[in-house]
């Protein structure tokens, strides 16, 4: 591994943000091992901090594993995030496709998200979760897994936003409700304290910069124009609740929609993201179109960020009109 500070990137941002919380300190700062991003390239600063963004919801498992070593931390955080994806994948089931479960399994973002210590392992198996136990009618869980995944990824607030404008309006209220408790959790363990430094470290974000950040606002931003993100991004989102509304489409679609739209409009939404989409992308059989959006996913990430990132917000939006496609029986 390389020397200096933040030489364990993202592994040591989640391993200080635990020790911080352990001593009563402030998470959201910056520490030795704080990751560090070099947007040099992109017009910022060679070793801008980057420190943990995650909402106070994800603090005790952070927390509790920040108890451990910081090498003991990574090998461990590697294997929980392997068998996330590992246990998702099963949960989906048998009938997957080959491809399908290749794509779940061994495409750049499963791979980087193992690699790279990000929690989008769980994520995914949350999204899995929720899909699972609405195909087997316990929308409470289902909502409470959803309601989970919101805490922890405020962003997909449209994902229950859209289930309601569709017509699934108990698993929509009630993930609603699930994701405001579990938010005002931390208020018990840490205080109030925490969501003002959280909040003080979302108004110094950089992550616009970032072309791996496939989001229209800062999409358009990169290329100088912040307005036109902004207008597309409220223009699609109010499409497609208009969309949910005429066509009240299944659970299963209007979840591809909903997730869809929690990436493509929010100020920030990663090229990784569509791991949490990707539940519900496989739950029907592909056609040559669908394996031809997914196979996008295995460009490496060096040329998906060429072009502003553009290789990789494509792909997005061709697994939305999978779903914008899908009219109910």
């Amino acid at each position: 591994m390389p020397r200096g500070p933040g030489k364990y990137a993202v592994f040591g941002t989640y391993w200080e943000s635990g020790h911080a919380a352990i001593h009563g300190l402030n998470p959201y700062a910056t520490y030795p091992e704080t990751g560090r991003v070099d947007y040099s390239l992109y017009g910022g600063d060679t070793a801008t901090p980057d420190v943990n963004l995650n909402p106070p919801v994800l603090l005790p498992y952070f927390q509790f594993l920040a108890h451990l070593t910081i090498r003991r931390f990574i090998v461990l955080q590697i294997v929980i995030s392997a068998l996330w994806f590992a246990a998702g994948t099963l949960l989906i089931g048998p009938g997957l496709q080959g491809r399908q479960v290749i794509c779940l399994l061994a495409s750049v973002p499963v791979i980087g998200a193992i690699s790279s210590g990000q929690i989008y392992g769980l994520l995914f198996f949350l999204s899995a979760l929720a899909w699972y136990l609405h195909q087997k009618g316990w929308l409470v869980w289902c909502a409470a897994c959803i309601g989970l995944l919101v805490a922890i990824k405020p962003t997909f607030l449209l994902w229950p936003v859209i289930l309601f404008f569709a017509g699934h309006r108990k698993p929509a209220l009630l993930s609603v409700t699930a994701s405001a408790l579990f938010s005002a959790a931390p208020l018990l363990l840490y205080g109030p304290g925490v969501y003002r430094d959280w909040l003080a470290a979302l108004a110094h974000d950089p992550h616009w910069i970032d072309r791996q950040n496939v989001a229209l606002v800062p999409f358009f931003t990169r290329l100088g124009h912040t307005t036109i993100g902004v207008t597309a991004a409220a223009v699609i989102a109010a499409a497609l609740l208009a969309y949910a509304w005429k066509y009240r489409p299944d659970f299963d679609t209007a979840s591809g929609i909903g997730i869809a739209a929690g990436i493509l409009c929010a100020p920030l939404g990663w090229y990784a993201y569509v791991l949490i989409l990707a539940p519900f992308f496989v739950a029907r059989r592909w056609n040559w179109f669908d394996t031809l959006a997914a196979s996008i996913f295995f460009v490496p990430l060096s040329l998906g960020e060429s072009a502003n990132g553009i290789a990789y917000l494509l792909p997005l939006l061709l697994i939305l009109s999978h779903f914008l496609r899908i009219r109910p029986a």
